[in-house]
């Protein structure tokens, strides 16, 4: 009898399938090192696709796109609400 096997990429988003995760990380480890980063970008993008490359250098500038939206004025204006919004129970 044949076992089936169910992987966690059948039931997640494309864009956090193991394989995308797997280049983010390759690429992420050396992210302080402008020229092994380029490698590793340039390794990267010669085993995928042109929309899997896309989802990888996305997930990459989540962390400085997070910055630049927790700066936005609409961003504080929320942080100002909800604290104000709160209660202690």
């Amino acid at each position: 009898m044949n076992e089936i096997r169910k992987t966690v990429d059948n039931h997640l988003p494309k864009w956090l399938h193991s394989k995308i995760l797997t280049a983010v990380d390759f690429i992420w480890a050396v992210r302080n090192d402008d020229k092994k980063t380029m490698q590793r970008v340039a390794a990267v993008a010669d085993n995928l696709d042109g929309e899997q490359m896309t989802w990888v250098m996305m997930l990459l500038t989540l962390p400085k796109l997070q910055t630049l939206i927790m700066k936005s004025d609409d961003a504080m204006e929320f942080m100002k609400k909800r604290n104000k919004e709160r209660t202690i129970h």
